[in-house]
Formats: C-alpha cells, structure tokens, sequence
C-alpha cells in the first residue's frame, strides 16, 4: 500500500499551474494539478491512455474535442486520451484536480512541472 497526502502536495504558482506526481506504476500515472484564477492547462492528448479527472477544489471550465463545459468540486471527468483535452480556471479561488492517466504514452507525462 502506499499513501500520500493531497495537502502535502499542494502548491500554487503565480507563474503557471502546477503538477504533483503522487504514484507511478504499472504503465499509469496519478497527479494532481493545481491553478490559481485565470490559469489553464492548454489543449492536448493523452494518447494511448484513459483519462480520469476529479475536480478536488475550485471549479472551472472544461474544454473535450473544443466543446466548453463547466465543471466544479466534486464533479468527475472520464474520457480517452484520444480526445482533446484542456482545463481553464475560471473561478475566483484555486482550484485543484486529480488525474489518472492508466497507460502513460511517454514518460513526458510523469514528471512533475
């Protein structure tokens, strides 16, 4: 078994958003990401993969294939790393996701940033 705490994980940046490694194994990787107002995740892809998002704090909008869609705490994404995928933090707080990526497609992917 293994265990981390989101909490010591979290960190926020002025510069850009944030990416914290929590596990890696198996081909998969889970991270949390972590946006101040006004940041985003830009438009990408996961090939390869499925991807699972949870909002954990804040709220914002979600971008699938270019369709927009606010999302909020608590809320959870699931789509294939085949899909488009961006998030922009349209709230006044931080807001903070946690990501599963169940077959990492470069190791790009598994670091922190």
């Amino acid at each position: 078994m293994s265990k981390i705490s989101l909490q010591a994980v979290k960190e926020f940046q002025t510069e850009r958003f944030t990416k914290r490694i929590l596990f890696q194994q198996n081909g998969g990787v889970t991270f949390a990401l972590h946006f101040l107002p006004g940041q985003q995740l830009p438009v990408h892809k996961h090939p390869g993969s499925d991807v699972l998002v949870l909002i954990i704090e804040g709220e914002g909008t979600i971008i699938l294939d270019g369709v927009e869609q606010k999302v909020q705490q608590e809320d959870v994404i699931c789509c294939s790393g085949e899909d488009t995928f961006a998030f922009h933090n349209t709230g006044n707080r931080e807001a903070r996701l946690f990501v599963v990526l169940n077959k990492v497609p470069d190791e790009s992917y598994a670091r922190d940033i």
